[in-house]
């Protein structure tokens, strides 16, 4: 190829490069972003931003963990026998012990009766301790059988 043949180049009578001279302002070009100071020193607000945003997302998941590990539970049984024939004097209070001692004392505990609920009464938890905690119940009935539900306190 000669150099009026190369289609690179600018077609004139020599065939060489013709140099096209710069142009500051381009009509119908629109301006950008000025490439300054004031612009470029915020890039601090960003990471910033970044990094907390970061630290919260983190204290999410965690805080989702916390709830998640207290999802699990165990189900006791117990028969509490109450052996006073006096009906306002009712000594059914046990202690149950925790298969797996918590970690708080924020932990719940349902009941469920089982069998029959005449004169059971109210079902109390109280005293609850990192290891167990005592129910009883209130009523007159000889013996009532329960299903205990511990939910919470961040079983290990």
């Amino acid at each position: 190829m000669y150099g009026r043949e190369q289609p690179y180049l600018h077609k004139n009578a020599t065939g060489t490069y013709v140099k096209t001279p710069w142009v500051d302002d381009v009509p119908g070009i629109q301006e950008g972003t000025p490439q300054d100071e004031f612009h470029f020193n915020n890039i601090e607000d960003g990471v910033d931003s970044g990094n907390l945003l970061g630290e919260f997302l983190a204290e999410v998941v965690y805080k989702h963990e916390r709830q998640i590990s207290n999802v699990g539970g165990e189900v006791i049984t117990r028969t509490l026998k109450n052996t006073n024939e006096d009906f306002y004097n009712n000594n059914s209070a046990q202690t149950v012990a925790l298969s797996v001692a918590r970690d708080t004392l924020d932990y719940r505990v349902d009941a469920e009766i089982q069998g029959d609920v005449t004169n059971v009464g109210d079902v109390v938890i109280y005293d609850k301790q990192l290891n167990g905690f005592k129910v009883k119940y209130t009523g007159s009935a000889p013996e009532v059988t329960l299903k205990l539900y511990v939910h919470g306190g961040n079983a290990a």
